[in-house]
């Protein structure tokens, strides 16, 4: 240990470590209360999303360390960004959501879960990757086992266990921290019972039915993730009016592009009675996500994102185009209902989205968590626009 953890406000050292010790610390504060670790706690987390986060949430910069680098040296061609890195850090933002009540821990859960962790494991979930580039020239390929076999049984018992992660609650008062299809019963002053419904990551409808013992008065909060800028709710078919929030955010632009301090957690209050449908509908739109101008190596390029998911290109998917210097042109994605396309038969069913380079050519865009399953190819996330 480098220094005492009430002083350890920078993310240093290797990641997957460091994610574990801060967990570690924000359960020992969840178990005492014991104020003086809780503001190392935010100062390291908001210093790794500013600074030292990839743009899919993945941590960790350097192969030699497995670990953190220096502030906004996140070069996307050697990133590490080890799958159990993002795991830790999905652990980390659990206890820190837990602790503050804050949607923005919750939120980078989902990035880190659907982007990081994910890309981890492939689609027949018997092979994996240990470490995550953004951008691949060649020579990388998932994995049946590891001679250090953490990332598999990491993935594993995460998986296992994704329940824990989907409500919190708290006398008369529940909290949705991901949108995650389920079916559970939590005491809310009466046992009430839930059944969610979610198209995500692929579409923003997600839908509960409640069934309370009895009519009973309880808080949701829902959580307004930071991707969706409009969003629409409906209580029995009846649209509700919405109290609108604007997140206080620091003026640090983030070095990925992505924030998830602009998520906020919307608190919808009646009584509720047995069979009351909640229905939310999130905005999913094609996003180009720019990097700081302090991240060296990535000016004139853009991340594309929809929802809670990285976009990729991926050289099977474009023959003919060298992804590396082919120029987006940003009109043919953006505010194009027809950019984004369901392929059921692709990647196990998946939504790509299409465009053009600015000499015309077809451009194919798939998540970036499904790359790299099918066979050895070049695969970018930054894109040139």
């Amino acid at each position: 240990m480098h220094a005492p953890i009430r002083k350890q406000t920078v993310p240093v050292g290797h990641a997957v470590r460091f994610a574990y010790l801060k967990t570690a610390i924000a359960m020992l504060y969840r178990q005492d209360t014991d104020q003086t670790l809780l503001p190392a706690l935010q100062k390291a987390w908001e210093r790794m999303v500013t600074r030292r986060m990839y743009v899919i949430g993945g941590i960790g910069s350097l192969p030699a360390l497995e670990g953190f680098g220096n502030d906004y040296e996140l070069d996307p061609e050697i990133a590490y960004a080890e799958t159990c890195a993002a795991l830790g850090s999905l652990f980390w933002n659990w206890e820190m959501a837990l602790i503050t009540g804050e949607a923005s821990y919750s939120d980078l859960f989902e990035w880190q879960l659907y982007n990081a962790a994910a890309v981890g494991m492939g689609l027949g979930g018997d092979t994996y990757l240990y470490n995550n580039p953004l951008a691949c020239r060649g020579g990388v390929t998932r994995r049946a086992w590891f001679l250090v076999p953490c990332c598999p049984s990491n993935i594993s018992r995460t998986w296992a266990s994704l329940g824990k992660y989907v409500f919190s609650s708290e006398d008369n008062e529940l909290w949705i921290h991901q949108y995650i299809g389920c079916q559970t019963e939590i005491n809310l002053g009466t046992p009430v019972k839930i059944d969610l419904r979610s198209g995500l990551p692929w579409d923003g409808k997600v839908r509960f039915v409640l069934d309370p013992e009895t009519a009973t008065d309880f808080t949701i909060h829902l959580r307004i993730p930071s991707w969706a800028e409009r969003f629409v709710i409906h209580i029995n078919g009846q649209s509700n009016p919405i109290q609108f929030h604007s997140p206080t955010v620091s003026k640090e632009m983030p070095a990925s592009g992505y924030d998830p301090r602009q998520a906020w957690f919307l608190p919808v209050r009646r009584v509720w009675s047995p069979g009351d449908v909640l229905e939310v509908e999130l905005e999913m739109q094609v996003t180009l996500r720019r990097a700081s101008p302090r991240l060296h190596g990535h000016k004139n390029k853009t991340a594309l994102t929809r929802g809670p998911l990285v976009y990729c290109l991926e050289s099977v998917d474009n023959p003919g185009v060298d992804i590396f210097t082919a120029r987006l042109n940003p009109s043919s994605v953006v505010d194009h209902a027809s950019s984004v396309t369901s392929l059921p038969t692709l990647l196990g069913g998946t939504k790509v989205i299409t465009g053009k380079t600015t000499d015309g050519k077809d451009l194919t865009f798939i998540p970036y968590f499904l790359w790299a399953n099918r066979g050895e190819s070049q695969m970018t996330v930054w894109v040139n626009s």
